[in-house]
C-alpha cells in the first residue's frame, strides 16, 4: 500500500475493482534508495564507495524494469529488429492498456529516471576529479584506462538522462565536455548544437539565448566552429547573437563546465609531447602546499630550501583543489529544473553590474562548495546552473517524459504573460513598501524634528557654512524616503554605510580596540608623514589563486629544479607588482623568497639576459627581466629601510647581509638603466632614479644638504617631463608613489625636520615651549606678533601671552609676518596625514593641560574635531577608491571617538571651557559637529531598515554588534557635545532666542526621542540621560518640563512621575540604582509635582511609588545636636498643661516654639517640604478609608509613620503651620481610633487618651498661630487646609469638653508648682484651669472662622449652634462677670440653629437612596422641646419656630397650641416626620427622644402606660425581641460618643423594664450587656446599676423580704444537714413550686452571669434570703423520719464503727511482723490499705475514729452552698428509684444510708461517720450510661468555669460490675482508684452534668439571639 491513505474514506466492498498500486510502491522504494545515494554522494570522497553501492541498488530497483524506463533509442532498436517481425505484422497493433494516473506517479517516474541517470553520471566525473586531486600527476591519471572507462560511463548516463528530459541545456554542455575529453569532436558539437537549439526554429528569426546555460553553450560552439574555420555553420541564424555580442569577462570563467578535464578539441594542433621514460623515472621532490595560494607556495619553497638546501631533484607540487570553477552538479529530486520567468533570463546585464562583488568574493566560492556538499545541497555554481535551465514551454519532448501538459495550476500560472506577472509583483512590492514606510514613519518623523531644530538653531547662531546646511537639508530630505541609505552620495556617509553592509571584521577591530599609546618620536613623525598614506590609488587586492593552477601544471609537466621554480614564481609575481595590492602574507612570502634564493635568482636573470637573443622574442624577454630587476631592487630597498629604522630589532649580521644584497641589485639596476633602449618604458628610469635617491638617503654619512639637493634635482627632473609622471607602487612602503607632488612632500619633510626634531625632543616637562612652538603652526589665527617682534623676529607668542605686552594696534597677525620656515611648515602640514596633524593638536592640548589651561585644551579638542571632519571633504580623501578609503574612514572614526570622549567630558565637567571660545570658533565647531551628526546618523538609517525587515545584518557575530554599539555611543556623545555647544552659543547670542530655556529643553527632548525610539539612549553609560537630567533640573522656565523629566527618570532609574501630557515610552534602558546625591537634586521638582496633585490622586498615581523609591535612596535622617534639642523642646511643649491664655494668643499669631536652627545635609529636603510630603502620603493613606465608614479597626502603622515624618519636618522648620496641623490630625486620628471601636480605653486607659488630646490641642494651637502669619502667602488650594484647621480645632475643643472626655485635658491638678512660705512649702496650680463655658466659647469662635472660609459647609454652623446651646445651659452662678454679660439668649440659640438649617437646605439634594442631613433638623426640635419644658419658650412660640423649618409637619401650616398638654403630641408628630426621612434608621437619637418624651425618667409620676409606650417605640426600631440594641453610628457623630449614647440608652431601658416588671427581657438585656462590655462607657457602673435593679425586681416580683436576723442560730448542724438534704430532694421534683425557689434560681443565674464582675454581696444577700425562706417555710414540713431519731441512729452507728476499728488495730498489733514483708509487698497507692500496709491504714482509721469538732452554728457559706445545691438538683430533676439500692453486705440502716447519700451529694469531701462504708451502688442502666459517657463524652462548653471538673464519669467500683462488664472496661487498672474517689466523683459528676446542661441551654439561646441579630442587621442593611 502507498505511504498515505485517507482515514475518512471507507474502502469499497468490491475488492475485485480495487486499483493496483504496485507501481506506486516501486516508485516510492526507488526514491528512498535514490535519496540515500544522493546523501552519500554529497558527503564527499570518503563515502564514494558507499555511494557507488547505493547507486547500484537504485538501478536494480523495479522501476528500471518497467517498459517506460527504456529509452527511445532502445525502443526504436527493438522495434526495428528483424527478429521481431512475425506472422501478425499485418494486423494493427492494439493500444496498451494503462491505468489511470491518480497520484501523479506517471509524471514522477520519468523525473526519477532522469535524475538518477544524471546524478550517476556526475558521480562518475566526481570520482575522476578526486583521483586527479589525490594522485598529483594529472596527465597520467587522465590517460588511465579505468578513468577513460568512467568517462565513457558518464557520457552514457548523460545520454540516457537526456533521452528522458532533453530540455536540460546544462546537461547537454556537460555531455559535450565529456565527449571533447574523449576526443569525440562530432558528439561534442552535436551536444552543443542541441543545447542552443532546443525547440527554437532558427529559420524564422534570431532568438536571444533564453538562459545562461544556452549562452555558455553558444559561446563554446562559436569557439569550436572558429577553431574549425566553419564559416558556413557560423553564418547560421542561430549563431547571430553570439557573433554580434560578446560575453563579459567575469562570466567567461564559467564557460568550461568541467575544467579539470583536458579539451583536445580546443585547437587543431597535434597532441603535445609526452614526457620521456627517463624523465618519468627520475625521482622528484614533492612539495605539499597546505593552502592553494601563491603565498603558501612561496613559503613552501622557502621552507624546502631552509630544510634541505638546493638539491638537483625535480620539483613536483601537490596543491589542493583550486575551486575557481563549478563543482559537480548534485541535484536532488526536489530541485527539479524549474520553469523560470523571463526576469531570470537576464543574466548578462545583472552579472556584469556586479562584477566587483563577484571578484571580491572569489575566495569565498571555494569554501562554499565544501559546505554545500556537506549539507547535501548545491553549490553557488549549481544555483546558477539551475537558473540556466530552459523554460518548460521550450522542452523538446514533453510527452515522451510522461509529464501532463497544461493540467496543473502552476503551469497555468507560468504561462501567463510577463506583463500580468509583473503587475502582480509590483502590487506585492507596493504593499511591502507601504508597510515599510508605515514602520519607518515614527523614526523618520523624529529625525525630521531633530535635524530641523538643529538647522534652525545653527542658523540662529549665525552659522553660514553652506556645506553644513546642505548636510542637514539632505538628512531632512531623506526622511521622506523609505530607502534612505541607498540614496547617500557623500563619501563619508557612503563609507559608513558600506562598513556596515560590507562588514569586514579585521578592519572593524581597529575601531573597537582600545587606544594604543603612540610612541612620540621622530620615527612616529616619519611614519605619519609618508607620502601617499591617504592618497592611495584604486587597487584591487591580489588574487591568491589566479594562474596558480597553470603554473603548477606547467611545473609538474616539465622537469624543473627548485631554482627554476623559484624564478618562475618570482616572474609570475612580478606581473602583479604594480597592478594589485599584495596581502601581508604575500608580501612576506615575496621577501622570504628573494632573500633565501637571492643568489639563484640573480644568476638566473643573468643567464636569461645572456641568452635572450636565442628566445622567440628577445625584446620582450629583455623587458621582462628589466622589470624584474627594478622590482627586486625596490623590494630590497624597502626591506633594508624597515630593518634599519630606529625601532627595528633585527640583528646586525642580517642588516649587513641585506645591505650587501641591496648593493648588488643597486648595481644591477644601474647597469640595466644605462643599457635600457630609448623606446623602453620611461617609468622604469624614473622609478630607478627615485629608488637611487632613497638609497642615498639610507646611506650612512650622507649629509642632509646633499639629500635635499638630490630630491630637488629629482623634483626638477620630474617637473620637466612633458607628460606628468605619476606611478603608483602599492606594494612598496618606502616609495608608494613616484611623482613631482610626492617629491615636494619629501622636500617639505626634510625642510621641516628641524622643527619636528625639536618638537619631539621636548617633553611635557616644558609645556610652554611646546605651546610657543605649535600654536603658530596649528592655530595661526590666534597668534599675533608685536611690532618689536616683527623688527627682530624671535619666537612667536600666543595671543594670551602678548596681550599684556603691547596694545592691540601694535599687534599684527602672524600670517602677515611669518618667515619662510613657518610658511614651509604650513605647507607641509597641508599635505600630511590626518594622524600626524591630530598628533600635533593632541600634543598642544596636553601642553595646555599641563599648565591647567582647560579652556585652551578644550579648544584644541574642538579644532581636532573640525580637522578630522574637514578631512572627509579633502581631495586626499575623496580621490581614493571606496574600497581603499574604507579602512582610512574607520581609522578616522576611531580618532573621532577619542576626541568626542575627551571633549564631552570637559564640556560637562569643566564650567569654564567655553570662556575663550569666540563666536567664530564656536560656529565652526558647531558646523563640524553637526556634519558629524549627519555622518553618524547613517548607522541609524541602516538599523531602521534592519529593524523593519528591509535588510539583514551581514553578520551576527560579537564584533559586528560591538561595532554597532560603538557607533551608538559615538552618536550619543556627539549629540551631547552638540547640545553643550549650542547652549554656549545661546548664552552668547540671547537675542536670537525668545525662550532660550524652552528651546534647549525641546532640543534635548528631540535628541532623546531620536535615541530613545531606537533603544540606545542608554549608550555611553547613559551620559546623555544624565546630562539631560542635570540640564532640566537647572532650568526653571520650561513649559511641560514634567514630560521631559519623566521620560529621563524612567530611562535612568525606572521611575514614573505619573503626570504630564505624554506617557513614558520604553526605551530599553536598564534602570540603575538611585543614589542619594541624585535623589536630593530631584526632590524640588518631585515636590512641586506632588503639591500640584490632590493627595488622594497622588496615592493612586505612579508618583507615590517614585517618592517612596526616592526616600529609600535618601535613607534615614541622621540626628545631630540641633535636631535632638528641637525634638526635646517639642516633647516638653506637648506635655505641658493647656494654658487658656496661650489659646487666645494663638488667635493673634503670638504663639511660637523656641527651637534652634538646623543646618544638615537634609536641610534642602526640609526646605522643599520633603518630610512633610512623606508624612502626608502616609497620613492620607490611613485616612483613605473614612473612620465613619470603616467596618473594622485599621492598622495605625501608616498614621505613626506619618507623624514621624511630620516631626522630622518640624525639627527643621518649626514655623510650618500645616505640618503642626497635620501632626495634630495624627493625634486626633490616634485618639479616634482608640475610642471608636471599643470603650475599653475609655474605661481603663484614660491617661493615654488624655495625652493624645493634649498633644492635639497643643499642635492645633501652634498651627493656628503660625497660620495667622502665613495667611498672606497661602495659595488658593490651601484654603481647604485653613478651613480644616479651624473646624478640626473647634471639634477637638468641643469633643474634649463633652463625654466621654469630660474636660479632662483642661484639668491639670497633677501639674503643680511649689511655693516657699515663711512657715514652709506649699503647692499651687501653675495657672487657672479652663472652664467648659470658655471652651465652648473658644470652639464657637473657631467654627465661625471656618464658616468664613467655607460658608456652605453645614457642620460649622451646626457646631456653632451646639456650642451656643451648651453655653446657654450653663447656670449663671457658675459664670464670671464677663461671661454673664455675653451669655447667649434664647433668640441667639434659635438663630444659630436656623442658620445651620439654612445652610443644610442650600446643599444639593441627596441622590436616590441617600438620606438627607437630619442632624440640624433634629437638633432644633430637641432644643426647642427642652426650652418649652424649662419654660423659656411657650408652646406656641416653639410650634411657630418648628413650623417654619423645611421639614415641618403639615407642610408648615400654622398650628395653634394653647396648653402644654398639646405640646407633646406636636413634638412627637414632628419627630415621627423626621424619622420618616431617616429611611436608613441611622438617627437613633430621634427614636430615643421620642421615647423620652413618652416616658420622662426624671419624673416620679410616670407609670406603666408611659413606660409601655416608650418601650414600644424602642422595640419598633431599636430593640429586638432578644433585647439586642441596634444603635448605629451616624456620620456626624463624634468618635467615642457612640459608647456614651449606648450607656445612656441602657440605663433608660432598665428604668422602663423596672416599671414594666419585665424580668425575661431584663434577663436577656443583662446577658447581652455582659457579652458586649466593651461597647459601653463606664461599663462597670452600668453593670452594677443593672444588677442592683434586677435584684430589686426579683425581690419585688417574688416578695422576698430581706432577713434582718440570723434565723439559723437555734438550728443544729445535724438538723441543718438533714433538712437541707430533704430540700434538695424536694427541689428536684418537677412538681415542687415555691416563689422563693424561683427567685433563688434566677438569682443563681445572675451570679453565674456576673462571674465576679460586681461584688457579689447583694446577690448573696438575695440568695441567702430566698433559701432561708425555703428552709423555714417548707423545709421542716417535708415528709420523712423525725430529725432526732436520725441523729440518734447516726451516733450509734458511729460508735460501732469506732469499736470495730479499735479491735482491728489491736489484732494487727499482736500479729508478728515479717521483716521481709516490705520487700514482698511493696507499698503502693492501690494496696495501701490492704495487705501489709499498717503505715497507710492507721492514719485512715484514726481519721475515721476521731470525730471532727462540732460546729457551733450555721455559716453563711453553708447556706449559699446548700442553696446552689438545691438549684442544681432542681435543674437535674428527680433520680431514678433504682439509684436508692444498696449493696447486700452493707448492713446500714436507711437513715444512715440517707445521710451518707446526702453527704456525698454535697461534693465538698467532708468526712462523716459512714464515709468509710460501701459506696453507692448503681443499677445496670446507670452503669451503662456512665460507661457510655466515659467512652464517648461530649466536649464541655466553652463557657464552663475553670473550677468545673471534667464531664468524664469515673470507673464504677469492682464489686458493682459483673464479670462481663469488668472485661469491657477500657482501663481496668483504674478500678481501685475510682473506688477510693467514688463519693467525691459522684457529686462532682452531678455538678458538671448540671452545669453542662445549663451551658448547652445558654449556647442554644445565644445562637438564637445571634441569628436574630443577624436578621435584624440584614433588615437594617436592606432598608439602608
Amino acid at each position: 500500500m502507498p505511504a498515505f491513505s485517507a482515514i475518512n474514506v471507507e474502502p469499497e466492498e468490491n475488492i475485485d475493482e480495487e486499483i493496483d498500486n504496485t507501481r506506486e510502491i516501486h516508485i516510492e522504494e526507488a526514491l528512498k534508495l535514490f535519496q540515500t545515494a544522493l546523501k552519500l554522494h554529497a558527503q564527499g570522497p570518503r563515502y564514494y564507495d558507499e555511494a557507488s553501492d547505493a547507486y547500484q541498488s537504485v538501478f536494480e530497483s523495479e522501476i528500471f524494469r518497467l517498459p517506460e524506463s527504456t529509452t527511445e533509442f532502445e525502443r526504436t532498436e527493438r522495434q526495428s529488429d528483424p527478429r521481431q517481425l512475425g506472422h501478425d505484422i499485418s494486423f494493427s497493433q492494439p493500444l496498451d492498456v494503462s491505468q489511470a494516473d491518480i497520484d501523479g506517479s506517471g509524471s514522477s517516474l520519468p523525473q526519477t529516471l532522469y535524475l538518477a541517470y544524471k546524478n550517476h553520471g556526475q558521480f562518475a566525473l566526481d570520482r575522476i576529479r578526486h583521483q586527479v586531486r589525490t594522485e598529483g600527476n594529472a596527465t597520467a591519471v587522465l590517460e588511465d584506462k579505468k578513468v577513460l572507462a568512467q568517462a565513457y560511463k558518464a557520457l552514457d548516463e548523460f545520454s540516457t538522462a537526456l533521452d528522458h528530459d532533453p530540455s536540460d541545456a546544462e546537461l547537454w554542455r556537460r555531455a559535450a565536455r565529456v565527449a571533447a575529453f574523449l576526443s569525440s569532436t562530432r558528439i561534442s558539437r552535436y551536444c552543443l548544437e542541441a543545447a542552443i537549439e532546443l525547440d527554437d526554429d532558427p529559420a524564422v528569426e534570431e532568438v536571444e539565448p533564453p538562459s545562461l546555460a544556452e549562452g555558455f553553450a553558444g559561446e563554446q560552439l562559436k569557439a569550436q566552429l572558429e577553431v574549425l574555420s566553419d564559416d558556413v555553420a557560423l553564418s547560421h541564424p542561430i549563431m547571430g547573437p553570439y557573433l554580434k555580442k560578446s560575453m563579459p569577462e567575469p562570466l567567461k570563467k564559467y564557460l568550461d563546465p568541467i575544467p579539470y578535464l583536458p579539451n583536445p578539441t580546443d585547437s587543431l594542433a597535434p597532441p603535445r609531447r609526452t614526457t620521456t621514460l627517463s624523465e618519468q623515472q627520475q625521482p622528484r621532490h614533492i612539495i605539499n602546499v597546505p593552502v592553494a595560494s601563491w603565498a603558501e607556495l612561496g613559503m613552501s619553497l622557502v621552507h624546502l630550501v631552509a630544510a634541505d638546501g638546493i638539491s638537483k631533484e625535480g620539483i613536483a607540487i601537490k596543491l589542493p583543489e583550486i575551486l575557481t570553477d563549478k563543482d559537480g552538479d548534485v541535484q536532488m529530486l526536489v530541485e527539479r529544473p524549474r520553469q523560470h520567468t523571463a526576469e531570470e533570463n537576464e543574466p548578462v546585464a545583472s552579472v556584469s553590474e556586479n562584477e566587483p562583488a563577484t571578484q571580491s568574493t572569489k575566495d569565498e566560492q571555494g569554501e562554499s562548495s565544501k559546505e554545500s556538499r556537506t549539507e547535501g545541497g548545491n553549490t553557488a555554481e549549481d544555483v546558477r546552473a539551475e537558473r540556466s535551465v530552459s523554460i518548460a514551454s521550450r522542452k523538446r519532448s514533453q510527452s515522451a517524459a510522461g509529464l501532463p501538459e497544461g493540467v496543473d495550476e502552476e503551469a497555468a500560472d507560468q504561462k501567463r504573460s510577463k506583463r500580468i506577472r509583473r503587475r502582480e509583483t509590483a502590487g506585492e512590492a507596493m504593499d511591502t513598501n507601504t508597510m515599510f514606510a508605515a514602520q519607518l514613519q515614527p523614526f523618520q518623523a523624529a529625525d525630521q524634528n531633530l535635524f530641523q531644530m538643529t538647522r534652525n538653531m545653527v542658523e540662529n547662531l549665525g552659522v553660514t557654512d553652506r556645506d553644513t546646511l546642505d548636510r542637514l537639508a539632505e538628512v531632512l530630505d531623506s526622511c521622506a524616503s523609505e530607502t534612505r541609505t541607498a540614496k547617500l552620495d557623500r563619501p563619508a556617509m557612503v563609507d559608513l554605510r558600506d562598513s556596515l553592509i560590507k562588514f569586514d571584521e579585521e578592519s572593524i577591530k581597529s575601531v573597537l580596540n582600545k587606544k594604543e599609546t603612540s610612541s612620540i618620536g621622530l620615527s612616529s613623525f616619519l611614519e605619519h608623514s609618508k607620502a601617499g598614506t591617504q592618497n592611495r590609488p584604486k587597487m584591487y587586492p591580489f588574487h591568491e589563486t589566479r594562474g596558480l593552477k597553470k603554473f603548477v601544471e606547467k611545473t609538474n609537466d616539465d622537469w624543473m629544479g627548485i631554482q627554476d621554480v623559484a624564478f618562475e614564481w618570482v616572474k609570475n609575481i612580478c606581473m602583479t607588482y604594480l597592478t594589485s595590492k599584495w596581502s601581508d602574507t604575500m608580501k612576506t612570502a615575496v621577501v622570504q623568497v628573494i632573500s633565501h634564493l637571492d643568489e639563484d635568482i640573480f644568476m638566473r636573470i643573468h643567464y636569461e639576459l645572456k641568452y635572450c637573443g636565442e628566445s622567440e622574442d628577445p625584446s620582450q624577454t629583455w623587458a621582462t627581466m628589466d622589470q624584474i630587476i627594478q622590482m627586486l631592487f625596490e623590494l630590497h630597498l624597502d626591506v633594508y629601510e624597515r630593518i634599519t629604522n630606529p625601532n627595528s630589532l633585527v640583528d646586525y649580521a642580517i642588516r649587513v647581509e641585506t645591505k650587501g644584497r641591496l648593493g648588488r641589485w643597486f648595481t644591477f639596476a644601474s647597469q640595466m638603466s644605462r643599457e635600457r633602449p630609448e623606446n623602453a618604458s620611461h617609468s622604469l628610469s624614473i622609478r630607478f632614479l627615485w629608488a637611487a635617491v632613497i638609497a642615498v638617503t639610507l646611506t650612512e654619512g650622507v649629509s642632509g644638504e646633499h639629500i635635499l639637493q638630490c630630491w630637488k634635482s629629482l623634483r626638477d627632473s620630474l617637473a620637466e617631463e612633458t607628460e606628468a609622471i605619476d606611478v603608483e607602487i602599492p606594494n612598496n612602503a618606502i616609495m608608494p608613489e613616484v611623482s613631482a607632488h610626492a617629491a615636494d612632500r619629501e622636500i617639505s619633510k626634510l625642510t621641516t625636520m628641524d622643527f619636528f626634531l625639536g618638537l619631539f625632543k621636548n617633553d611635557l616637562s616644558d609645556p610652554l615651549s611646546i605651546i610657543e612652538t605649535l600654536e603658530p603652526v596649528l592655530n595661526p589665527s590666534s597668534v599675533y606678533m608685536t611690532t618689536t617682534q616683527v623688527e627682530s623676529p624671535d619666537v612667536p607668542m600666543a595671543e594670551g601671552d602678548t596681550a599684556l605686552i603691547a596694545p592691540d594696534h601694535d599687534k599684527l597677525p602672524i600670517s602677515e609676518t611669518a618667515d619662510h620656515g613657518l610658511r614651509d611648515l604650513w605647507k607641509f602640514l597641508l599635505g600630511t596625514s590626518t594622524e600626524l596633524r591630530l598628533f600635533l593638536w593632541t600634543r598642544l592640548g596636553d601642553a595646555y593641560n599641563a599648565i591647567d589651561y582647560k579652556t585652551k585644551q578644550f579648544s584644541c579638542l574642538l579644532k581636532s574635531l573640525e580637522m578630522i571632519v574637514g578631512d572627509f571633504e579633502r581631495d586626499a580623501y575623496l580621490s581614493i577608491s571606496a574600497e581603499a578609503r574604507r579602512p582610512l574612514f574607520l581609522k578616522m572614526l576611531k580618532f573621532l571617538d577619542d576626541m568626542l570622549v575627551k571633549a564631552l567630558s570637559m564640556a560637562l565637567n569643566e564650567s569654564s571651557v567655553f570662556d575663550i571660545i569666540d563666536d567664530e570658533h564656536l560656529r565652526s565647531s558647531i558646523s563640524a559637529v553637526a556634519k558629524l551628526s549627519s555622518i553618524l546618523h547613517v548607522s541609524c538609517m541602516y538599523e531602521d531598515e534592519v529593524r523593519v525587515g528591509m535588510r539583514q545584518h551581514p553578520s551576527n557575530g560579537a564584533t559586528f554588534q560591538s561595532f554597532l554599539g560603538k557607533l551608538r555611543e559615538m552618536q550619543v556623545r556627539n549629540w551631547s557635545l552638540l547640545y553643550t555647544m549650542l547652549k554656549a552659543g545661546i548664552a552668547q547670542n540671547k537675542s536670537g532666542f525668545t525662550t532660550p530655556e524652552n528651546d534647549q529643553a525641546d532640543y534635548l527632548a528631540a535628541i532623546h526621542q531620536v535615541l530613545g525610539l531606537r533603544k540606545f539612549c542608554k549608550a555611553s553609560n547613559k551620559i546623555f540621560l544624565k546630562m539631560m537630567r542635570v540640564e532640566l533640573l537647572k532650568q526653571n522656565l520650561i513649559d511641560n518640563w514634567e514630560d521631559y523629566l519623566g521620560q529621563v527618570l524612567y530611562d535612568l532609574y525606572g521611575l514614573k512621575l505619573g503626570v504630564g501630557l505624554c506617557e513614558v515610552q520604553d526605551h530599553g534602558c536598564p534602570p540603575e540604582k538611585l543614589e542619594r546625591r541624585n535623589t536630593t537634586a530631584l526632590v524640588e521638582r518631585v515636590s512641586i509635582l506632588a503639591n500640584r496633585m490632590p493627595m488622594k490622586d497622588l496615592l493612586k498615581s505612579d508618583l507615590k511609588n517614585t517618592i517612596e523609591h526616592m526616600q529609600q535612596a535618601i535613607g534615614q535622617t541622621k540626628s545631630n545636636q540641633q535636631l535632638i534639642q528641637n525634638l526635646r523642646i517639642f516633647t516638653q511643649t506637648l506635655q505641658k498643661p493647656i494654658h487658656p491664655l496661650r489659646l487666645y494668643e494663638a488667635l493673634k499669631g503670638n504663639v511660637s516654639i523656641d527651637a534652634v536652627s538646623v543646618n544638615t545635609t537634609d536641610s534642602p529636603l526640609a526646605r522643599h517640604r520633603w518630610f512633610f510630603l512623606l508624612g502626608m502620603i502616609a497620613f492620607t493613606k490611613f485616612k483613605g478609608v473614612d473612620l465613619n465608614r470603616r467596618q473594622t479597626p485599621g492598622a495605625t502603622d501608616d498614621l505613626r509613620i506619618g507623624a514621624t515624618f511630620l516631626r522630622q519636618q518640624l525639627q527643621f522648620t518649626p514655623d510650618q503651620w500645616d505640618a503642626w496641623f497635620r501632626l495634630a490630625e495624627c493625634f486626633d486620628y490616634e485618639l479616634d481610633e482608640s475610642v471608636l471601636w471599643t470603650a475599653d480605653k475609655m474605661n481603663k486607659e484614660r491617661a493615654e487618651l488624655l495625652k493624645y488630646q493634649r498633644n492635639a490641642i497643643h499642635c492645633y494651637t501652634l498651627a493656628l498661630s503660625h497660620s495667622r502669619n502665613a495667611l498672606t502667602d497661602v495659595p488658593g488650594d490651601s484654603f481647604d487646609a485653613i478651613h480644616d484647621l479651624y473646624h478640626k480645632f473647634g471639634m477637638r475643643m468641643y469633643a474634649s469638653s463633652r463625654e466621654p472626655f469630660a474636660m479632662e485635658p483642661f484639668h491639670h491638678s497633677e501639674h503643680k508648682r511649689f511655693i516657699i512660705h515663711e512657715s514652709g512649702t506649699d503647692t499651687k496650680e501653675l495657672h487657672s484651669q479652663m472652664q467648659d463655658y470658655k471652651v465652648w466659647k473658644y470652639a464657637a469662635r473657631l467654627f465661625k472662622k471656618a464658616m468664613d472660609v467655607k460658608p456652605k459647609e453645614w457642620k460649622n454652623p451646626y457646631m456653632v449652634a451646639k456650642c451656643i446651646w451648651k453655653m446657654y445651659q450653663k447656670p449663671l452662678t457658675s459664670l464670671d462677670h464677663k461671661d454673664r454679660q455675653d451669655r447667649p439668649t434664647v433668640q441667639t440659640v434659635i438663630s444659630a440653629l436656623e442658620r445651620a438649617i439654612e445652610v443644610v437646605s442650600l446643599l444639593p439634594k441627596p441622590r436616590h437612596g441617600q438620606d438627607p442631613i437630619l442632624e440640624p433638623h433634629y437638633k432644633i426640635v430637641s432644643i426647642v422641646h427642652k426650652l418649652v419644658m424649662t419654660g423659656d419658650l411657650t408652646p406656641q412660640e416653639a410650634a411657630d419656630i418648628l413650623q417654619r423649618q423645611p421639614y415641618a409637619i403639615q407642610s408648615g401650616e400654622h398650628i395653634e397650641i394653647g396648653e402644654l398638654e398639646d405640646w407633646e403630641p406636636f413634638v412627637i408628630k414632628t419627630l415621627s416626620h423626621l424619622r420618616e426621612k431617616d429611611r436608613s434608621n441611622w438617627q437613633h437619637r430621634i427614636i430615643m427622644r421620642h421615647a423620652r418624651i413618652l416616658f420622662d425618667e426624671d419624673s416620679d409620676e410616670q407609670g406603666y402606660v408611659q413606660a409601655m409606650a416608650a418601650f414600644g417605640v424602642l422595640r419598633e426600631s431599636m430593640l429586638t425581641k432578644t433585647m439586642v440594641m441596634n444603635v448605629w453610628k451616624c456620620d456626624a457623630e463624634r468618635p467615642g460618643r457612640h459608647h456614651v449614647y449606648t450607656e445612656q440608652y441602657v440605663r433608660f431601658v432598665v428604668k422602663l423594664l423596672i416599671v414594666l416588671k419585665d424580668r425575661p427581657n431584663f434577663e436577656a438585656l443583662l446577658r447581652r450587656l455582659r457579652k458586649k462590655g466593651a461597647d459601653f462607657y463606664h461599663f462597670n457602673d452600668l453593670w452594677q446599676f443593672c444588677c442592683i435593679a434586677y435584684l430589686r425586681l426579683i425581690r419585688q416580683a417574688y416578695q422576698i423580704s430581706p432577713v434582718l436576723e440570723d434565723d439559723f442560730k437555734a438550728s443544729a448542724p445535724e438538723e441543718f444537714e438533714i433538712i437541707t438534704a430533704r430540700i434538695s430532694d424536694w427541689s428536684s421534683d418537677p412538681s415542687s413550686n415555691h416563689p422563693a425557689l424561683s427567685a433563688l434560681q434566677e438569682t443563681i443565674e445572675l451570679k453565674k452571669l456576673n462571674a465576679g464582675l460586681m461584688k457579689a454581696g447583694a446577690i448573696d444577700d438575695l440568695i441567702s434570703d430566698c433559701y432561708t425562706a425555703m428552709y423555714f417555710e417548707i423545709g421542716k414540713s417535708l415528709p420523712g423520719p423525725a430529725v432526732s431519731t436520725l441523729i440518734a441512729e447516726r451516733e450509734q452507728a458511729r460508735l460501732r464503727e469506732e469499736a470495730r476499728q479499735s479491735d482491728d488495730k489491736k489484732a494487727s498489733e499482736s500479729k508478728p511482723t515479717n521483716p521481709f514483708s516490705s520487700i514482698l509487698n511493696p507499698q503502693s497507692h492501690e494496696n495501701s490499705g490492704a495487705e501489709g500496709g499498717p503505715a497507710e491504714s492507721a492514719p485512715a482509721n484514726t481519721e475515721g475514729a476521731q470525730r471532727a469538732p462540732r460546729k457551733t452554728g450555721i455559716r453563711r457559706a453553708d447556706i449559699l452552698r446548700k442553696a446552689e445545691q438545691a438549684v442544681l438538683r432542681a435543674q437535674e430533676g428527680p433520680k431514678p428509684a433504682s439509684a436508692k439500692s444498696r449493696s447486700v453486705s452493707s448492713g446500714k440502716t436507711p437513715a444512715a444510708d440517707e445521710g451518707a447519700t446526702k453527704e456525698g451529694d454535697e461534693g465538698h469531701g467532708e468526712a462523716g461517720p459512714e464515709e468509710d462504708g460501701d459506696v453507692e451502688m448503681k443499677d445496670e442502666e446507670d452503669a451503662e450510661a456512665e460507661g457510655d459517657g466515659y467512652l464517648s463524652s461530649a466536649p464541655g462548653s466553652v463557657h464552663d468555669s475553670a473550677d468545673d471538673e471534667s464531664d468524664l464519669s469515673d470507673v464504677p467500683p469492682e464489686d458493682v460490675l459483673d464479670e462481663d462488664e469488668a472485661q469491657q472496661l477500657m482501663f481496668p487498672n483504674l478500678m481501685r482508684r475510682s473506688i477510693d474517689t467514688a463519693p467525691k466523683s459522684s457529686s462532682s459528676s452531678g455538678d458538671s452534668t448540671a452545669s453542662g446542661a445549663e451551658e448547652e441551654e445558654e449556647e442554644e439561646e445565644e445562637e438564637e439571639e445571634e441569628e436574630e441579630e443577624e436578621e435584624d442587621a440584614r433588615e437594617q442593611d436592606q432598608e439602608s
